[in-house]
């Protein structure tokens, strides 16, 4: 059981119903159900989500782009340098 009550859509408060129906497009988790508590705390979890995904795409190019290294494939490691400009990843 959560300690802190879950506000379900019907019951929210007008700031925290614009959050809901524009950000999550009406289909909030509990999570945000949770922070429907504090409206400002909700309108920045999307940002969060996003950066976090940000985060794994380049962690996944760096991968890629090692891999292609060890196994000397010079395709491969010529498309995912391309591929890992896309998703911000810089040479150190």
């Amino acid at each position: 059981m959560a300690r802190i009550a879950l506000i379900e859509p019907s019951k929210l408060l007008p700031k925290s119903r614009k959050i809901y129906e524009q950000k999550l497009k009406g289909k909030p988790g509990n999570a945000q159900k949770a922070l429907a508590h504090r409206p400002g705390h909700a309108q920045q979890l999307p940002g969060l989500y996003a950066s976090v995904a940000a985060a794994r795409a380049q962690a996944l190019q760096t991968i890629y782009i090692r891999t292609s290294l060890i196994n000397q494939c010079h395709y491969c490691l010529q498309h995912h340098l391309a591929s890992s400009k896309r998703t911000g990843v810089t040479a150190r």
